[in-house]
């Protein structure tokens, strides 16, 4: 009988480089950062919907591994229905919920920086393609987490019907 060998003890857990209270700040940190980079490079570039679309992708998915796997069955359902009820038929509308919120976080920001940087004049371009990036960004985001929901309820459905049910489909 072989004997358990002590040697890969120090690889079954990550090294502490941190203190605890610093990795979710640093890590939160770092994803601000990333999706500002994303969209900076999508306006450098003129490919803010692509960047945008990656940013929403990734977004969405941290979120959803978050939901998923700590997130409760009832919290689950909850957000589902509250994606679901956001109405997706309304996405360019002007009755949007989240472009109406974008428009007051932009002015916000914008009377601001004015106060803090002066006013800009050939600014609004720019601001207009971050809002629409910021935008595309949310929804692809809120759809990725949708759909890992959605999954992850179907997943649960077919393991509680268990494996004699799903057999017959």
């Amino acid at each position: 009988m072989a004997r358990p060998v002590a040697v890969l003890t120090p690889l079954s857990r990550p090294a502490a480089f941190l203190p605890d209270a610093w990795r979710v700040p640093l890590l939160g940190w770092l994803w601000v950062l990333f999706n500002i980079s994303v969209v900076w490079v999508g306006i450098t570039f003129e490919q803010t919907t692509l960047c945008a679309l990656v940013a929403g992708s990734v977004d969405g998915m941290v979120i959803a591994i978050i939901a998923v796997a700590k997130a409760s069955e009832k919290f689950q359902a909850a957000a589902t229905g509250l994606l679901g009820g956001l109405g997706l038929n309304k996405v360019g509308s002007e009755t949007n919920f989240l472009k109406t919120a974008a428009n007051g976080i932009h002015h916000v920001v914008d009377s601001f920086m004015d106060t803090v940087i002066g006013p800009c004049s050939n600014c609004e371009d720019t601001h207009k393609k971050i809002a629409g990036a910021l935008l595309l960004i949310i929804w692809t985001a809120i759809f990725v987490v949708f759909a890992s929901l959605i999954g992850e309820w179907v997943r649960a459905s077919r393991s509680e019907n268990g494996p004699q049910q799903n057999e017959t489909h």
